[in-house]
């Protein structure tokens, strides 16, 4: 055997030493070439069904799914979105000019904000998988958060309607006849209760003494069961409350199933779903904690607060990624929400209210407290007429919704709306006569989430900035890898470097000496991969010296 025209081996071939030579270049030869193509086809298959089954959406949906000790559970359990309660209360500043006749409109200053962030926990976590429904026990506990308000409000005095008296005597004048209305008439000026009243911004907020209410609460404490009265006092008052929510239908993810029991407010009239209307049923909605992924654009997002006693539709408004650097949608509320026209507010059968105003007062004790857009924006201009200082700005006071539309992650919120309190007189009590038939607004607030937890974040970004292009990166690497493995593997086969070559007499024989000290030669086998592409192996039919 001689390597270009150097003999390396002397042996006379027979076909059966043929064959062998020849089995032992494909398997040193073509080894080789092989594991390239083997090596090659699988990267190619990993990058193939990497584009197909996107490792991405698998992981995410892993982390979206609830299932105890997971992710989403904790966060369900302990949500770690900064949830704040910003609150603006009224103050009426011309009130003994306006009872005296000299002013004809009530002048209001808005003061605040008054900050208190809302820490929400999910108490007794329950997950059927066989119905796929979640169950739990939802806390919230307030925390007020001096550096974000304007002062302490125990600081601040105001100059308010009185809630109590208003409230009261505005729901016996609905129910009672006039000889009662008589009755609590003089009983009002008896305990000395005033129709206005200075108190403090914490006292409108979390409680403030008056006779009326303690009263009431003796007579009657199976009704009203407070001995002050509080407007966040109220909305925030502790209930044992269950909520049930959908898992199992993905296009009904996290939509609410049932609160306490029932489907529906029935505060609002709901009696059950076949009877039931769009402004009471509760079924199907969010709460607002996540909702279900790939909503469609055209699709309504209806909320339930309970606070609210009502359901908030949002439409959609625009798809940016103007603050966040991935894509979201941005829905606003319904600019008819609190319409009488709109299907999301109960008909009315008597003491209507005008357009944009939305009477709750079946869900707290009867009062005629009533809920509307902050500084009554796009309510019915008379109304807005009776006071100064109302100044509706719709950047300022809409409520809008940011959610991450392929997984239904909420980034921001802000919902806003003002409480109010719908002023209405009995014959028999003239207490109220000098604000009948007004709403005068209490105070405003909004409940308001600026961004999502860093963590959330942090996952979000690896989602949608980083995690794309770094997933393109590794399929096409993966495919291109696997590409020039394979053709290199099937070239080297088609085109490979050693081949066989006829014994050629007219070749120099090697010397004994040569043959043993030949480097080439091992047990017969005369093969080196060597990286010349025109070395060949000549097969010589010499016998080898003694």
């Amino acid at each position: 055997m001689v390597i270009g025209k150097v003999p390396i081996q002397h042996a006379r071939a027979s076909k059966g030493r043929m064959s062998l030579i020849k089995i032992q270049n494909f398997t040193v030869y073509k080894r080789q070439s092989f594991f390239r193509i083997l090596y090659g086809a699988l990267l190619a298959i990993i990058g193939i069904v990497m584009i197909a089954i996107n490792p991405i959406e698998l992981i995410t949906n892993h982390i979206l799914t609830i299932r105890e000790g997971s992710f989403l559970y904790h966060v369900w359990e302990d949500l770690p979105y900064e949830i704040c309660t910003e609150t603006w209360v009224y103050n009426y500043t011309n009130v003994p000019e306006y009872l005296s006749g000299e002013d004809k409109v009530l002048k209001l200053q808005e003061i605040g904000p008054f900050v208190y962030r809302e820490v929400r926990t999910n108490k007794n976590i329950t997950i059927d998988s066989d119905r796929g429904v979640m169950t739990f026990n939802p806390n919230i506990e307030l925390e007020f958060i001096r550096e974000k308000s304007i002062a302490d409000p125990k600081d601040v005095e105001l100059y308010m309607p009185n809630v109590a008296v208003i409230a009261m005597s505005t729901l016996f004048a609905d129910k009672l006849s006039y000889f009662i209305n008589s009755g609590v008439y003089y009983s009002i000026k008896t305990i000395g209760s005033q129709l206005f009243r200075k108190m403090t911004a914490d006292e409108i907020l979390w409680g403030y003494d008056d006779n009326i209410v303690k009263v009431v609460n003796k007579l009657l404490p199976g009704w009203i069961d407070f001995q002050k009265l509080g407007i966040l006092d109220r909305i925030y008052a502790k209930k044992h409350d269950e909520i049930e929510v959908e898992l199992g239908d993905i296009s009904k993810k996290f939509t609410l199933n049932e609160w306490n029991g029932s489907p529906g407010i029935i505060e609002q009239g709901f009696k059950d779903l076949n009877t039931s209307t769009t402004c009471n049923r509760i079924k199907g909605v969010y709460e607002g904690l996540l909702y279900a992924p790939n909503m469609p654009t055209d699709k309504v997002i209806e909320i339930h607060r309970r606070a609210a006693c009502r359901i908030l539709p949002f439409h959609f408004q625009k798809q940016t990624d103007e603050k966040f650097g991935f894509n979201y949608y941005r829905y606003t509320i319904d600019r008819t929400a609190y319409d009488n026209s709109s299907e999301y507010v109960c008909k009315c059968k008597y003491n209507c209210l005008p357009n944009g105003f939305v009477d709750i007062g079946n869900c707290y004790y009867g009062f005629p407290i009533v809920l509307s857009q902050p500084h009554m924006l796009d309510a019915d201009p008379v109304q807005r007429s009776y006071y100064e200082g109302m100044n509706p700005d719709p950047e300022k006071h809409v409520s809008y919704l940011n959610i991450v539309p392929s997984i239904g992650v909420p980034l921001s919120l802000q919902i806003s709306m003002q409480v109010n309190l719908a002023v209405r007189m009995s014959e028999g009590n003239p207490i109220t006569e000098p604000i009948k038939d007004k709403i005068l607004p209490i105070l405003w607030f909004s409940l308001s989430c600026k961004s999502p937890p860093p963590k959330i974040l942090t996952l979000l970004n690896l989602r949608f900035k980083i995690g794309p292009p770094l997933l393109i990166t590794v399929e096409i690497l993966l495919l291109i890898i696997g590409a020039v493995l394979g053709i290199h593997g099937f070239y080297r086969i088609y085109k490979p470097r050693y081949r066989l070559v006829e014994y050629n007499p007219s070749h120099t024989e090697l010397q004994e000496g040569d043959y043993k000290n030949n480097a080439f030669i091992r047990n017969d086998k005369a093969y080196k991969d060597e990286p010349s592409e025109n070395c060949t192996i000549t097969l010589l039919s010499t016998q080898l010296p003694d």
